[in-house]
C-alpha cells in the first residue's frame, strides 16, 4: 500500500514536471496564461500529495519519506513566495527577459521544478529500497 501511494506520488511528479509543464509552455503562446494555468494545476496536486505524503509517513516513518514530506511543504512555501512575485510583476509577457525581477522570477520557478524532480527521485529510491 506504502509503495503504491508514493509510485503515484511519484507518477504525479513526473507527469506535471515533464509533461503537463512542456505542453502549457511550448503550446501556448502567453507565458502569463500558460502560468495560470501551470499555478492552478500545481496548487490541485499539492492537495492531493500532501495527503498522500500524511498517509506514507503514518503508515511508515523512516528518513525517505519524512524528506518527500519536507520537500513538498518546501514547495509549497516556493510556490506561494512565487505567487507573489508573480503577483508584483503582472503580465510576464510584457516585461523584458532580461528584466532583474523576471530573472528572480525564472530562478524561484527552477527552483520548485527542482525541489519536485528531486522529491520524485527520492520517492523512486524510496521504493526501489
Amino acid at each position: 500500500m506504502v509503495k503504491l501511494l508514493v509510485g503515484l506520488y511519484a507518477g504525479e511528479i513526473f507527469s506535471i514536471v515533464f509533461i503537463v509543464s512542456y505542453v502549457l509552455f511550448k503550446k501556448i503562446d502567453s507565458k502569463n496564461l500558460a502560468g495560470r494555468i501551470y499555478g492552478q494545476i500545481l496548487w490541485r496536486f499539492y492537495k492531493i500529495a500532501l495527503l498522500e505524503l500524511l498517509l506514507v509517513f503514518i503508515l511508515n516513518i523512516s528518513f525517505y519519506t519524512f524528506f518527500m514530506l519536507l520537500g513538498l511543504l518546501a514547495n509549497v512555501y516556493l510556490s506561494y513566495y512565487t505567487k507573489s512575485l508573480k503577483r508584483s510583476l503582472g503580465d510576464i509577457d510584457k516585461i523584458d527577459i532580461n528584466d532583474p525581477r523576471r530573472v528572480k522570477f525564472r530562478k524561484v520557478s527552477k527552483t520548485s521544478s527542482f525541489l519536485l524532480v528531486f522529491n520524485m527521485i527520492l520517492a523512486i529510491l524510496y521504493i526501489l529500497k
